[in-house]
């Protein structure tokens, strides 16, 4: 028994000790978008996987200022019987020496390729912001649309559950509480579609920031808010320039081009190799010095020479189309924002008003016996419709700023 005890407290203080026992952080049900962000950057498997991208490519600048290793042979020949041969040992030490600045080359070249990466991991960070902003925006808007088809649901659940009385003592026609039921099945469907995007936004910021971070259900925590855009396109042209992490590393692969060439360049060069012998003839010991090199007659890296110089010419090219593309990215985007901005304003401040006002007095007028059932589900239908299509028109608005933010690659709401 005593052993028993024993053992099991070792098991127990074995455990303990061991950090892989230790229980993983419980996963989060509320987050603010910051959180949501911080959560991408730090687990977000595309960006890890670039982060070791990073990692590997730097390794190379280890490889690139390694200095070649020096060489040694041993010969033994002359091997006989009696006293017909002397055996001879021949032992050779040498240590090439690289020429024409080949190790400085190689390692400008390894460097570039580092910030390269550097900068298309900077890149796959913003790619990341724009998918996580785009997904907690849909939460909320989905949310919005769930209370929406909720309190619809609940005033047409009062409506009928009055209009069953009604019906029962005979002041109504049974045919107004048909119409009436049949009508909830659009208020329905507006609920399920309304969960149905709640749980599909969730889905997609749960894939962005990791599985295993958040719970099914979580809640996201923020408004709709309506962000102004202040900045002119000639500023926004600026901050593309100046912050877009593919336009650098576009700038980055050109320069990485010119080192290229370079140490293309430099391999033309001959390498020499001194070296030193030591020789052994029975008793006699002898030393000797000497260094060998190429005979560069054929071969001076003439192909890639040509292949270097025209892969330069080929990255200003791709960049000359890139900064393009840029451009016409924050134009789209611009436009794109100008006229989600448009409908959402139009909405918001003049016919939203409107359609609740007319519904609001439809509605007064219907309980007062003034107007019939079909005008006051017609009321209650555009009210619907034109909420629910406020909710889309903001929600594309908010896209539309986070892909000029994207396009510029940089935040823009203050």
């Amino acid at each position: 028994m005593v052993r028993m005890l024993a053992v099991i407290c070792c098991i127990a203080l074995l455990g303990a000790a061991d950090p892989s026992a230790a229980q993983a952080p419980a996963p989060i049900t509320k987050l603010t978008l910051d959180d949501a962000l911080t959560l991408a950057r730090a687990a977000n498997p595309t960006i890890r996987a670039k982060e070791y991208e990073v990692q590997a490519v730097g390794a190379n600048e280890v490889t690139a200022a390694l200095r070649p290793n020096p060489t040694a042979t041993f010969l033994a020949e002359q091997f006989g019987s009696g006293n017909v041969a002397v055996t001879q040992y021949t032992f050779n030490v040498g240590q090439p020496i690289e020429l024409g600045g080949k190790r400085q080359r190689r390692i400008d070249s390894a460097k570039a390729a580092t910030r390269v990466t550097d900068y298309e991991l900077t890149d796959v960070r913003r790619q990341v912001v724009f998918q996580v902003k785009k997904s907690f925006t849909d939460i909320l808007v989905a949310r919005e649309s769930v209370a929406l088809a909720e309190q619809n649901l609940t005033m047409l659940d009062e409506l009928e559950r009055v209009h069953r009385l009604r019906a029962e003592k005979g002041d109504i026609s049974g045919l107004e509480l048909l119409r009436l039921q049949i009508e909830r099945f659009a208020f329905e469907r507006d609920a399920t579609d309304a969960q149905q995007a709640l749980g599909n936004a969730r889905i997609a910021l749960r894939q962005v920031v990791g599985q295993e971070r958040l719970t099914e259900d979580f809640d996201a925590v923020g408004e709709l808010a309506f962000p102004e855009i202040t900045k002119s396109k000639s500023e926004l042209y600026r901050m593309a320039l100046d912050a877009r992490p593919d336009l650098r590393a576009a700038q980055a692969a050109r320069d990485k081009a010119a080192a290229d060439i370079n140490l293309a360049k430099a391999n033309a060069w001959w390498d020499v190799t001194p070296q030193i012998e030591y020789q052994r003839i029975g008793p006699d010991n002898t030393i000797g010095f000497g260094f060998a090199l190429p005979i560069k007659l054929f071969d001076r890296n003439q192909g890639e020479i040509t292949r270097a110089q025209a892969e330069a010419k080929r990255l200003e090219a791709a960049r000359d189309a890139l900064l393009a593309q840029a451009l016409a990215e924050v134009d789209t985007a611009l436009a794109s924002v100008t006229a989600e901005r448009q409908k959402a304003t139009l909405l918001r401040d003049n016919y939203l008003p409107k359609i609740k006002q007319a519904r609001e007095t439809i509605e007064f007028a219907y309980r007062r016996g003034g107007v019939n059932l079909l005008d006051y589900l017609d009321a209650q239908r555009s009210y619907r419709e034109k909420s629910l299509e406020y909710l889309r028109s903001l929600a594309n608005y908010r896209t539309a700023v986070y892909v000029l933010e994207a396009a510029v690659g940089g935040e823009l709401e203050r």
